[in-house]
């Protein structure tokens, strides 16, 4: 009988407007204007079919050169260069140039575009400025490229590869800052294991931003 009761004080709730509020797409609960989002494997199966989907990085140049999903285009938002607005060099994009810099190469607003960054988040806003100008079919890779620790159930960090690291918090030499694991990591470059690439192809990134990418490795 209390499971009953229960269940109509809930629907009850919902018919109302009681119930509790959710957040509508993306892990950082932005608001979302763009058409949805989209988990790494999604994303890299998106990228094979022959439907004219393109991916753009919204990375930094030196994050996009640490490394990027193949065939990713890199138009930096909102910081193009610099860890922060404390680094010297720190450069930014505003929406209105990465607006411009998508359309001088992608004019039609018909065009599937995935957007990705780090983790989820610069990827969801850079998503919203496409589709409030009128791109009808953006979506936001969920996790991003690196994305964050796997949890528990009870939100602990785990071993996720079984390697004797767990990310961010296995100590480093001489008790040092917490280790780094990819492998721990729910991104696309993580546990996903989806294609990396470093090379930096001339016609993948802006042409004023150029000279900021290192050479391509040996």
């Amino acid at each position: 009988m209390r499971f009953v009761s229960g269940l109509v004080a809930l629907v009850a709730a919902v018919s109302t407007g009681a119930a509790a509020v959710h957040a509508e797409g993306n892990r950082y609960g932005y608001p979302r204007d763009y058409h949805s989002d989209i988990s790494p494997v999604a994303a890299y199966l998106a990228m094979q079919r022959a439907d004219g989907t393109v991916m753009i990085d919204v990375r930094s140049v030196g994050e996009f050169a640490g490394g990027h999903a193949p065939q990713s285009y890199n138009i930096p938002y909102p910081r193009i260069a610099g860890a922060n607005k404390d680094d010297p060099a720190y450069r930014a994009m505003s929406d209105a140039d990465f607006l411009a810099e998508v359309e001088r190469r992608f004019p039609d607003r018909a065009t599937p575009i995935i957007t990705m960054c780090q983790s989820g988040g610069r990827s969801a806003l850079a998503a919203n400025i496409l589709a409030k100008a009128g791109y009808a079919n953006v979506r936001s890779v969920w996790t991003g490229y690196l994305g964050r620790p796997l949890t528990d159930t009870n939100g602990a960090a785990v071993d996720a590869n079984a390697n004797g690291i767990i990310a961010g918090v296995t100590p480093g030499p001489d008790g040092g800052a917490p280790l780094a694991d990819p492998g721990d990591m729910d991104g696309w470059a993580g546990f996903h294991q989806l294609p990396v690439s470093r090379a930096i192809d001339p016609e993948r990134v802006l042409p004023a931003l150029r000279a900021l990418y290192p050479a391509a490795p040996e």
